[in-house]
């Protein structure tokens, strides 16, 4: 079963992420899956139960079984447990509505602050307005790349990739020795291939457009890059249509939670 859970795309960075920022509240990170024959994980279920719930609440006892609830006392009682570092997830088959098969326990590291963690807050530093974008962003995003990816091999791929669309959009070719200039375009693209190698989703709301200026303010996830519009990106609107539209035109509305990538 853990072998199952484990091999679903973003699983585990949505849940390390969960963990770490409502890492105050002594949560146990939950998934449920109905069963194993969806392997993409679509059906997979992720919940955040906070110690006032798991601990206090006597409905936690309706869904969960007593062993859970005693395990996770004993952990979260350990004088060496320390939220800042570990975090308890459990994971279970849910085959009836009633209550799901005995969960696999685990407590797990959030590992070192440069991968998941560092990733995600990279990445919100990325989505800061064009007037207080910062250099030092588009650096931190390199480095992440460079040393959590597959190494300076990836990183660079990525960053041939972006000098690539930004010489076609903007008709002028930056040498390879040179950094970029951050702008709003670019740091998007930055963070969408950043979010993309994390398998989580990429929310974002239209705006700035002129041909079709009634689709600002709708939102959606960006789904991948126009292979047909070099310096455009489709966007799956929640309406379950697809839009092209450049760099420019998206800003992050994340709210709450970060969600892996829909298959």
């Amino acid at each position: 079963m853990t072998i199952w859970f484990a091999k679903v795309p973003g699983l585990g960075r949505e849940m390390q992420l969960l963990a770490w920022t409502h890492r105050g509240e002594s949560p146990l990170i939950y998934a449920t899956s109905p069963n194993q024959s969806v392997i993409d994980g679509s059906k997979v279920r992720v919940e955040m139960i906070p110690r006032s719930f798991w601990d206090e609440d006597p409905r936690f006892l309706d869904t969960y079984p007593e062993t859970l609830r005693e395990h996770l006392r004993r952990v979260f009682g350990e004088s060496s447990f320390n939220t800042n570092e570990r975090y308890a997830c459990a994971m279970a088959m849910q085959y009836s509505e009633v209550r799901p098969t005995i969960p696999f326990r685990s407590i797990r590291k959030f590992g070192c602050k440069t991968d998941v963690i560092r990733g995600a807050r990279i990445v919100e530093a990325l989505y800061l307005t064009a007037a207080a974008i910062k250099a030092e962003d588009l650096a931190d995003a390199f480095d992440w790349f460079e040393n959590v990816g597959s190494g300076r091999d990836a990183a660079e791929r990525v960053l041939n990739v972006i000098r690539h669309r930004a010489s076609s959009m903007h008709g002028s070719i930056t040498p390879c020795s040179s950094a970029l200039v951050p702008t709003r375009a670019l740091n998007n693209k930055v963070a969408f291939f950043m979010i993309c190698s994390l398998f989580l989703e990429f929310d974002v709301c239209l705006i700035g457009l002129r041909s079709a200026a009634h689709l600002n303010g709708r939102e959606g996830v960006v789904s991948c890059l126009d292979p047909k519009h070099v310096e455009r990106w489709n966007i799956r609107m929640v309406d379950g249509t697809y839009v092209s539209v450049r760099a420019v035109n998206f800003k992050d509305i994340r709210r709450g939670d970060y969600k892996r990538r829909s298959p």
